[in-house]
């Protein structure tokens, strides 16, 4: 069975988003392809073929119809990758969207995509050398991605299976009405694209319950395997400060919850260090954002590799998962991230901060395998709770014990296989 992934960013170590390669690690490299529409480097082994459409250079080729925008691209390792002009371009443009979400931007990207060059003779030459009996893509908010992952399709005739994990297809995220008029061309693109895909992964229950009754398909909930087998954290040996870590981006809100972290932990700790913070992203912050943020308790870095993530989250006493806690951003209402089962992997203490109403935030309340905070006015509170040492280890105990029940990576990797194997042979 030869596979061919499509994904927004480049299979490497600095991205941390690895669903895909953890799934895959188990079927020979020669098997796997990959195609991405960020410039950057990939560094991944799981896969012997890429192929890079470059955002920059279709957006580039709307004036030059004769600039080259995908090739082939070799993975090399992280030291060595070197960062492009392109690259560079698009996260100048990427900073200024995200400053301030606006959808009239969002629609530009898009007709940039449809009027740029993307659908070219390399493309072409790439898809028919590998031939894929199977693809798998992400049900996701980029129209311009839908319509190239259905071209493939059409092309090589292969068998899709789709991933839902993000709510790209309700009306329920916001009432802003540029999102609206946006999300109503997400939606019919995600149709046309589930109509040419036979087979469905949900990141979760609620996920899988939703995106039925829209597509009118089946869903098979599958959520991302343990890289390790947890062992809850003995914190017999405690030392203060506590260690609290998050590494992951700052998007959709996450900073300002990062913002009301920080002002809690200042108080916290003004008779005495009690809890220090850092923060690892590749999210661009600007310069006012950062003042707001960064204290003596909350400290911002650069990203690092998920193997260095992985050994900070070993060192550390308290992993924090993020997400906007304000009531007006339901951006992540059905999403499942991929950091939760790395969490659980660790065996560490969870403190979790986020809406209510949000899929993951209801899973780790559910579970009870995380410290959870839903209101503002409760964050003090809660991080007071973290200098009980008995609370953390007890807290460490339930995240690894969800871990092992709904996560054991034998379970997730035996229910990927059937639904590929179902796809493959019907």
């Amino acid at each position: 069975m030869k596979i061919l992934v499509f994904t927004i960013n480049a299979w490497n170590s600095i991205v941390g988003d690895n669903t895909w390669p953890s799934l895959l690690s188990q079927y020979s490299s020669e098997d796997i392809a990959n195609l991405y529409i960020r410039d950057e480097i990939p560094d991944s082994e799981i896969c012997s073929k890429y192929f890079c459409i470059s955002e920059n250079r279709v957006i580039k080729s709307i004036f030059k119809r004769g600039l080259k925008t995908g090739e082939e691209v070799q993975a090399k390792p992280l030291s060595e990758g070197e960062v492009s002009q392109d690259l560079l371009e698009h996260n100048k443009r990427y900073a200024k969207m995200k400053k301030k979400r606006r959808y009239s931007m969002l629609l530009a990207r898009e007709l940039c995509w449809k009027f740029g060059k993307w659908k070219t003779k390399e493309l072409d030459a790439f898809l028919d050398s590998f031939k894929p009996d199977v693809i798998l893509h992400g049900m996701d908010g980029y129209i311009h991605m839908n319509r190239l992952v259905r071209y493939a399709i059409k092309r090589t005739g292969a068998k899709a299976v789709g991933y839902i994990w993000d709510d790209n297809f309700t009306y329920k995220q916001s009432k802003k009405v540029g999102y609206k008029i946006y999300r109503y061309f997400q939606r019919k693109s995600l149709k046309k694209l589930a109509k040419q895909t036979q087979d469905f992964f949900a990141i979760t229950p609620k996920t899988k319950s939703e995106a039925e009754a829209f597509f009118g398909i089946n869903c098979t909930v599958l959520s991302k395997p343990l890289n390790v087998q947890p062992v809850a954290e003995n914190y017999t040996n405690v030392k203060f400060p506590l260690r609290m870590l998050y590494t992951g981006n700052l998007l959709i809100g996450r900073d300002e919850s990062l913002k009301k972290l920080s002002n809690a932990l200042t108080k916290l700790n003004a008779q005495g260090t009690k809890i220090l913070l850092d923060v690892y992203t590749q999210t661009q912050l600007m310069e006012e954002q950062l003042q707001r943020i960064e204290t003596d308790f909350c400290k911002i870095h650069a990203p690092i590799p998920q193997k260095e993530v992985l050994q900070k989250q070993r060192e550390s006493d308290i992993l924090l998962f993020m997400e906007d806690i304000s009531d007006d951003n339901l951006m992540a209402r059905l999403s499942f991230s991929t950091k939760i089962t790395d969490y659980f992997s660790a065996g560490k203490c969870i403190f979790a901060i986020g809406n209510e109403d949000l899929a993951p935030m209801q899973y780790l309340q559910e579970t009870k395998s995380a410290i959870v905070v839903t209101r503002e006015e409760e964050i003090l509170e809660k991080l007071e709770a973290l200098l009980n040492v008995s609370e953390l280890q007890e807290y460490a105990q339930c995240a690894t014990q969800c871990g092992l029940m709904y996560h054991k990576e034998d379970f997730v990797r035996e229910t990927f296989n059937a639904v590929l194997e179902r796809v493959y042979e019907g």
